[in-house]
């Protein structure tokens, strides 16, 4: 369990971090300590994001109603972050919201098409073995 909360926490933020990068590589100009302050929040965020992940092991909660609570607690570390601007207005908080949302749904459904290929491997695999006996 702590290896794998572990795992989880460097993956988020790695995740996070290569993000950060690709969004502000070389167009991004601030002083040290504000782009310490940043990349801090980066890691933050994908802590944010990798911890409450453990909450897809719960099989009593729907899968929708598991995403939920993971999606709240991203937005509420966002916000706290400073990366959810509260300050330039609704209409922009918003549309952070909704591109934090989309980034979500292509994570997804990347680990989704990952997934559905493990099975088909695994599928036929065990059919493999099936058809020996």
């Amino acid at each position: 369990m702590k290896r794998r909360l572990l795992k989880s926490i460097f993956e988020g933020i790695s995740i996070d971090c290569m993000i950060f990068e690709c969004i502000y590589s070389g167009t991004f100009s601030l002083t040290s300590y504000q782009f310490t302050k940043m990349v801090i929040g980066a890691m933050l965020v994908g802590f944010g994001f990798s911890i409450p992940s453990f909450i897809y092991e719960n099989e009593k909660y729907s899968l929708l109603v598991q995403t939920l609570i993971h999606m709240r607690i991203g937005v509420i570390v966002m916000i706290i972050v400073g990366w959810i601007p509260l300050n330039y207005g609704l209409s922009t908080a918003i549309f952070m919201i909704v591109l934090e949302i989309a980034i979500s749904i292509l994570i997804w459904l990347i680990y989704c098409l990952q997934n559905k290929k493990l099975v088909k491997s695994m599928n036929e695999r065990i059919h493999e073995i099936q058809s020996k006996k």
